[in-house]
């Protein structure tokens, strides 16, 4: 069982990798063999029924790591280490393929989990918002990493690259993807994207929407996007400010080209209803970091809440809370944030 201590353990290092320039891989280049995909906005509860991508939808494993090898190649740039080399990236590919036969785990699983986390990047470093996350895939409180302390390894063991696979997957403790499918359930193919929400923030908000709660909130339909060919080289167009109001459906965020035969629905309208005022006059448990020093009302943050379950706006809880990031994917359940001063 994951517990609130799990949430934000996986994907902070995404949540800031994304807004670098992404590192100069050409898109012909990344996509040699697969075409090329335009992001779809899934929204929902990840079943097909709600729009989400079929399993024989994906692509093969072979296409999407020919899709995707030119960016981890390039990779590593956006965190001032040394990008990988050839061999480095082949070791990947391999321990992919290694740690599935192992795990269970699909290998196209593990590989989108491994794009959304790092884009491949064997040093990429450790995050830490009360516990480590380190390596290939932030793995919570991993073992593995190629840059153990800010000094990048060169070059990457393929020991420890295969660790870092090890310690995503969940062989090497009690929290990683074979849990999260676990506690996912079912045997149709939203059980890869409902586990890849756990895997984000440790659990799936009250409602059952994997684009709530709290955390990255467009990491669900980003695996999904990845797993149907979208890689980094391609446009993104999900907004962490509105993607938890987007309903059952998906929407092209551009034009694709020819159609494939598929029909693109228009996301339904999701009417939300701001939660009752509330809060403690003092915080019933730790504080947030950076929380006003006058605070007169906090809110304790549960397993499932986002920012809007604190009862006001983002702007004014950022304002008394500054430690909070821009999209709010920092928010850490069992943490008291101030709502009042």
């Amino acid at each position: 069982m994951f517990t609130a201590s799990y949430i934000v353990a996986a994907s902070q290092l995404f949540a800031f990798a994304l807004g670098a320039p992404l590192i100069g891989a050409s898109p012909k280049q990344a996509r040699s063999l697969v075409a090329r995909t335009a992001y779809k906005v899934f929204g929902g509860d990840g079943t097909p029924a709600q729009g989400w991508p079929q399993e024989s939808e994906w692509k093969s494993f072979e296409d999407l790591w020919s899709a995707n090898v030119a960016t981890t190649l390039s990779s590593c740039s956006q965190f001032n280490m040394e990008n990988n080399s050839q061999e480095e990236s082949d070791n990947i590919k391999k321990a992919i393929q290694d740690v599935s036969g192992a795990s269970g785990v699909k290998p196209e699983f593990l590989l989108a989990i491994v794009m959304q986390e790092s884009k491949g990047c064997v040093r990429a470093p450790t995050t830490n918002y009360g516990f480590d996350n380190p390596g290939l895939m932030q793995s919570f409180q991993g073992t593995h990493s190629c840059n153990p302390d800010g000094n990048g390894v060169v070059p990457c063991p393929y020991d420890t690259i295969k660790g870092m696979l090890e310690d995503g997957a969940g062989l090497n403790g009690d929290v990683g993807l074979k849990e999260g499918l676990a506690q996912a359930g079912g045997d149709d193919v939203s059980k890869f994207y409902k586990a890849s929400r756990i895997y984000n923030s440790g659990s799936i908000a009250g409602d059952g929407n994997l684009n709530g709660g709290i955390a990255t909130h467009c990491y669900a339909t980003d695996v999904a996007n990845r797993l149907i060919g979208w890689t980094d080289a391609d446009s993104h167009d999900c907004d962490e400010n509105t993607i938890g109001s987007v309903g059952g459906g998906s929407a092209n965020s551009a034009p694709a080209g020819p159609s494939d035969g598929g029909e693109t629905t228009t996301p339904a309208d999701t009417t939300t209803t701001p939660p009752p005022a509330g809060g403690d006059s003092a915080p019933t448990g730790p504080t947030a970091e950076g929380a006003s020093g006058t605070c007169t009302k906090w809110y304790a943050v549960k397993a499932g809440d986002g920012c809007a379950s604190t009862g006001i706006d983002f702007a004014t809880l950022q304002s008394l809370n500054t430690s909070l990031d821009a999209n709010c994917s920092n928010l850490q359940a069992g943490v008291s944030y101030c709502i009042a001063a």
